[in-house]
């Protein structure tokens, strides 16, 4: 709908209130005048309010832009500590000690920040010195209060998480030109665990040491091109009928080659189907339970998640950067288009040879980007291969894109 269809269909609303308001005059006690009224003024509420996008939020900003001057589009970083962490035993992923450290960035409360890159570091806090990232089970950079925004976050799921590095993997850089835009005035918040897979005997004091590195509206010559964040994961089946997510359980003999599928219903379809507003990848409609975070066995494990609904498209788009969330003994992470059966990225994983933990993962970063439509379908592939016997370990398989947010 356009502006001036807005307007009219406004104007419309307004007048109607209008004409009720002068028969509520003579009519004070029917209650369905008043109910039809409050109807009508959320109507008008929502008119007003229909598109919060960041697009539409930031043409009716007026910003100015510098041309000359010093430092324009200049880089500026944040850097925070969290608290001591302190490391005396085993910890696998996710049994660590973690820290919360709420902040907000110092610039002025109209300023709009525009986040390029994000870092974490382990440091010895005895020594003051940098120590392995394998002590770092994750450190997360959260929007405190995403409702407060001046425009709806399109992120799905995690609609508070902006970036999640891991050991292997312990700093973003989005591509020059792209950036998260950010209220200056939000609280935002970094979330801090650690984890010790292989020093049983230890007694460690550590902190994360973090960096956020951004640019100041104020200061650009130029908008960057904005990005939004959304994850797509593995989730693991640990209850309910057998089936795949959201299918009856009459579909499950018959859901390889519906075609095939006889009796009563000859023309009945095992498409899998959501509904707009309740869709949660932890459980359907059929009884069955899910988990994003599971036991590995003693095997080679591939495991495929559609993620078309954890995607969320809401148009076509470009991914312009990936960043990956893995347990250790993961080898890799793909993403998959089901409907052009094609591979859109793999991220290969490098686990340590000589002990428990990651060397390096894979993530990807392109100004280019890579394609992706709302009407196609997505899939996940993890695969992991646990090859210690000494204790159980649990896996998680997840992607962050990083997304052209063009609407």
């Amino acid at each position: 709908m356009n502006k001036t269809h807005q307007s009219i269909k406004a104007k419309s609303t307004q007048s109607l209130i209008a004409g009720l308001l002068r028969v509520l005059s003579t009519y004070k006690h029917q209650w369905w005048l008043y109910s039809t009224l409050g109807l009508l003024l959320l109507m008008t509420s929502c008119d007003r309010h229909a598109d919060l996008s960041f697009t539409s939020w930031l043409k009716n900003q007026n910003f100015e832009f510098k041309s000359s001057g010093a430092s324009p589009n200049a880089t500026h970083y944040f850097t925070l500590q969290s608290r001591p962490l302190k490391i005396d035993t085993i910890f696998r992923s996710m049994q660590g000690p973690y820290d919360i450290t709420e902040f907000d960035f110092h610039e002025k409360k109209e300023e709009l920040i525009w986040l390029t890159g994000y870092t974490s570091k382990i440091i010895n806090k005895k020594s003051s010195s940098l120590i392995s990232d394998g002590y770092m089970c994750h450190n997360n950079l959260n929007i405190s209060r995403a409702k407060t925004f001046p425009w709806q976050v399109k992120t799905q799921g995690t609609s508070i998480r902006l970036f999640t590095l891991t050991e292997g993997q312990v700093s973003v850089k989005l591509p020059d030109g792209f950036a998260i835009p950010i209220p200056a005035a939000q609280a935002m918040t970094v979330v801090s665990q650690v984890l010790n897979h292989n020093a049983a005997d230890i007694d460690l004091l550590v902190s994360h040491d973090v960096a956020l590195a951004y640019q100041l509206q104020s200061e650009l010559d130029h908008i960057p091109i904005p990005l939004y964040q959304q994850a797509a994961f593995i989730t693991k089946q640990v209850s309910g009928p057998e089936g795949w997510f959201g299918m009856p359980r009459l579909c499950n003999d018959h859901y390889l080659d519906s075609t095939k599928l006889k009796g009563d219903q000859p023309n009945h379809e095992c498409k899998i189907s959501y509904g707009e507003s309740d869709y949660n990848p932890y459980f359907d409609s059929f009884g069955r339970t899910y988990s994003g975070h599971w036991k590995l066995p003693l095997k080679e494990q591939v495991l495929t998640t559609d993620v078309t609904k954890m995607l969320d498209l809401q148009f076509d788009t470009r991914i312009h950067y990936i960043g990956v969330h893995v347990h250790p003994f993961a080898r890799s992470l793909e993403l998959r288009d089901a409907t052009l059966d094609t591979s859109l990225y793999i991220a290969h994983v490098e686990n340590h040879d000589d002990k428990i933990g990651i060397k390096r993962i894979d993530s990807y970063s392109s100004e280019a980007g890579i394609p992706v439509y709302k009407k196609h379908t997505y899939e996940l592939i993890s695969t992991y291969e646990c090859t210690d016997t000494s204790d159980i370990h649990t896996a998680m398989a997840t992607m962050f894109l990083y997304l052209h947010d063009k609407k």
